[in-house]
């Protein structure tokens, strides 16, 4: 029986909770602050400490606090541990992935991103699912896919491990226009081309950070970013359908409604769009989800401008 710690349980990390828990593991749950989690079953909470009896620990601690809960995990792991996160964000002004904190602040190396169309609604209701995988160790995906693979759900590896994170924070991007796409009911023709576009988009800014290009077109870029848009859609996808319907929303009023999430993906957004200008990248859906966001243009003229860009190649 494999012993999986889980350090918070939130999102993606939840619905890997959830995978776990019906197999042969053994489930430990830290949650750093105070939590009122009623989904963590008696017996699965654990203190710090006994974490260190984990041999995979999953790691989705809120992205706010995500250096300092790497810090406070790292005085009871040693290097025998493997962590795999599952948090698609970046540090806000370095733009770090959640991977090199982690390697920064713990003294393991072996470390993974868990990430991809795994939607809580398949995997409670038992439906088939995926994730992927992405981690420079082959250890990890053997014990990734020892913890989680099973009749109904498959993981999927890979070796870049930075462009899968960096996949997984851009979709959101993506998922934000599309959001704003559907609350101006712009039709399916635009939300292909969104689609299309964003994934084209994201491989540059993965070969920036020094992806792979074909990353973005695996589970942890059009296969997340498939399962933001899809019927109701992702929070992000939901914040983009909000700021179409009221726009200039501000972000407490964002975060009151939507939760945390908010916050990140505004401070996101603009960290990615900072990036990409002093970069000179042309990242155009980039620019106009950071300037929906932000209040500086309307939803209408966000929509104009990206219309009638001259014409670019394929």
């Amino acid at each position: 029986m494999i012993s999986v710690g889980f350090v918070g349980s939130t999102g993606v990390g939840e619905v890997a909770r959830h995978v776990l828990a019906r197999g042969q593991c053994q489930v430990k749950v830290w949650h750093p602050g105070e939590s009122s989690d009623e989904d963590v079953l008696p017996g699965q909470r654990v203190e710090l400490a006994e974490l260190a009896e984990a041999t995979l620990i999953v790691f989705s601690a809120p992205a706010a606090s995500c250096r300092f809960t790497a810090r406070k995990l790292g005085d009871v792991l040693t290097g025998r541990h493997v962590i795999v996160h599952t948090l698609r964000d970046l540090e806000p002004g370095t733009l770090k992935c959640v991977s090199t904190i982690l390697e920064e602040e713990t003294p393991t190396r072996r470390i993974g991103y868990l990430g991809g169309p795994m939607l809580g609604v398949d995997v409670e209701a038992g439906r088939p699912a995926s994730a992927v995988c992405a981690s420079l160790f082959p250890e990890v995906h053997d014990l990734v896919e020892d913890a989680m693979m099973s009749e109904n759900f498959r993981v999927y590896r890979s070796q870049d491990l930075i462009g899968a994170q960096v996949c997984g924070a851009y979709s959101r991007v993506i998922a934000l226009l599309s959001g704003l796409a559907d609350a101006l009911q712009l039709g399916s023709s635009l939300q292909a081309t969104l689609f299309a576009r964003g994934l084209a988009e994201m491989s540059r800014f993965v070969v920036f950070r020094q992806g792979f290009e074909r990353t973005a077109f695996g589970l942890a870029g059009a296969g997340a970013l498939y399962a933001d848009t899809h019927l109701t859609g992702s929070v992000d996808f939901q914040i983009g359908r909000h700021l179409g319907k009221e726009p200039g929303s501000d972000v407490k009023g964002l975060v009151k409604r939507y939760g945390p999430q908010a916050k990140e993906l505004l401070e996101l957004l603009a960290a990615l769009a900072s990036s990409a200008e002093h970069a000179d990248l042309e990242l155009h859906l980039l620019e106009g989800a950071a300037a929906l966001a932000h209040g500086e243009l309307q939803p209408q003229e966000i929509v104009q401008r990206l219309m009638t860009l001259s014409s670019l190649y394929e």
